[in-house]
């Protein structure tokens, strides 16, 4: 603390702390006619919501030689520079910075930025004396500790509408919503006027009014909030000590002597500040309870957020990745087409590819392959097992002419045929399957000899699968 004598303009610095490292401070002190002015400008600052949690902006205090505080006014940054002019009628005193939710704070917060230092040099009558404060333990939560390693910006920051959404926190921690519901609700209107003041591109001054009297509307419902939460803690502690209350009462007025009468009070009086001192405490708990629970509510929706924008880019690379994978799935099945479309007639449909085996591939009315045919199918698997991804179904088909029963077992055997010889060129059994239709599925009218030698037919469907279809001997 220091004592500044009327008269002279003193020049005091201020230093950074663990908090703020690099930030320092010129205040230009005068005293005169019982008042002292303060003329301050602060550096290399950086923005006090980098803390995170509930800190939004920065304060001046002076504490006085018993330890008492008091709010000299807020920092608004330009950049990372600020000034501010306040007056104090202290004359010893010292100062110190500290980053806090709002302006209008009562107490000081423990995130002590900037204080003011011993002078390296001769001031002349200036007094130099030591005293003692307490931080606020007070119901605030942070992300950092420090901002030693966080990035300066020099970009104008408006911490109003910020710090409103903290002030009506805070508020709402002190239990606002039970003790003072028609207060709290004020401010949370007072806050939608803001936030929508901001989507509607207002500005400057008009938004720090909006938001310094959502900040006085949230404050009030808070100081009502903690006094009433407080009497009902007191109510409480009076009900579990009302035999011992009423045991002082009788003894005070059954007292003998002055002497014990005087006992009595005392004990009575103490009684009652260790009943307030532990109202305070447990209205105090409370607030903090809240805040522990806020600031879980808010690690889990960051969390929340987090795994979400982690489940988008998982979707994101998924559908990358599988695009990726229809492409070279197209760029293959086309490959395989143009292949297969040499050595054999192929047609693509919804079903998939289809290869048409004609009847004249096949021995008279018998299920043998022909020389001819052997060589396209083993063209076909040679095809197909340089192009994994695909299963096989066989299926045989006949004309009208002659019994249903004989003709299907015809074309069971005709489609079990080429299944178990292109399973011999080193298909994978798993993936090959054969079925006989008979004469149940004409692509023309049996009604002339050439459009019933198109209905004897084996048709080979190849089809997409996630299965490689070449055996493990063949790979």
């Amino acid at each position: 603390a220091l004592t500044y004598p009327e008269g002279p303009t003193l020049s005091i610095e201020l230093a950074g702390t663990e908090r703020l490292p690099r930030a320092s401070g010129e205040a230009k002190v005068e005293r005169k006619k019982g008042m002292t002015e303060i003329e301050i400008e602060l550096d290399e600052m950086k923005p006090a919501f980098y803390f995170g949690g509930d800190y939004n902006t920065y304060v001046l205090w002076v504490v006085s030689p018993e330890g008492h505080t008091d709010n000299l006014g807020e920092f608004i940054l330009v950049g990372n520079r600020s000034k501010l002019n306040v007056s104090t009628n202290l004359e010893t005193f010292g100062m110190f910075v500290t980053a806090e939710p709002h302006f209008l704070v009562r107490s000081p917060s423990r995130f002590v930025v900037l204080e003011n230092v011993r002078p390296r040099e001769n001031l002349g009558p200036l007094k130099v004396s030591r005293i003692e404060y307490r931080g606020f333990e007070g119901i605030y939560n942070h992300l950092r500790d420090t901002l030693r390693d966080v990035p300066e910006t020099r970009e104008k920051y408006r911490p109003h509408v910020r710090a409103a959404r903290s002030a009506v926190e805070l508020a709402r921690r002190a239990g606002a919503e039970r003790f003072a519901a028609e207060k709290l609700a004020k401010a949370r209107e007072s806050l939608k006027e803001a936030e929508q003041a901001i989507e509607q591109g207002v500005g400057g001054r008009n938004l720090m009014l909006l938001g310094h009297r959502t900040i006085r509307l949230a404050v009030d419902a808070q100081i009502a909030a903690e006094e009433r939460a407080f009497q009902a803690a007191l109510n409480a502690e009076r009900k579990t000590n009302a035999e011992e209350r009423a045991r002082l009462e009788t003894a005070i007025a059954e007292a003998r002597s002055e002497t014990e009468r005087a006992e009595l009070l005392a004990e009575q009086r103490q009684m009652k500040l260790e009943m307030e001192q532990r109202a305070r405490e447990m209205a105090a708990e409370q607030a903090r309870q809240a805040a522990r629970e806020a600031a879980a509510a808010k690690a889990r929706a960051v969390e929340a957020e987090a795994e979400k924008k982690r489940a988008l880019l998982d979707a994101d690379q998924a559908r990358s990745e599988a695009e990726i994978a229809r492409r070279q799935s197209r760029q293959a099945r086309e490959r395989m087409k143009q292949a297969l479309s040499q050595v054999v007639e192929i047609r693509d449909t919804a079903r998939g590819l289809i290869i048409n085996l004609p009847d004249i591939l096949f021995d008279f009315d018998r299920a043998s392959l022909r020389p001819q045919a052997r060589e396209q199918l083993s063209l076909v698997a040679g095809v197909l097992l340089v192009t994994p991804g695909y299963s096989l179904r066989i299926e045989g088909h006949t004309d009208d002419i002659g019994e249903a029963e004989y003709n299907q077992k015809l074309s069971e055997e005709r489609a079990r045929s080429v299944s178990e010889y292109l399973v011999d060129r080193g298909l994978s059994a798993d993936l090959v399957s054969s079925r006989g239709f008979g004469e149940t599925r004409p692509i023309v009218e049996n009604d002339s000899p050439s459009n019933r030698q198109q209905n004897r037919r084996v048709e080979i469907i190849i089809e997409e699968t996630p299965q490689d279809p070449i055996t493990d001997e063949a790979s």
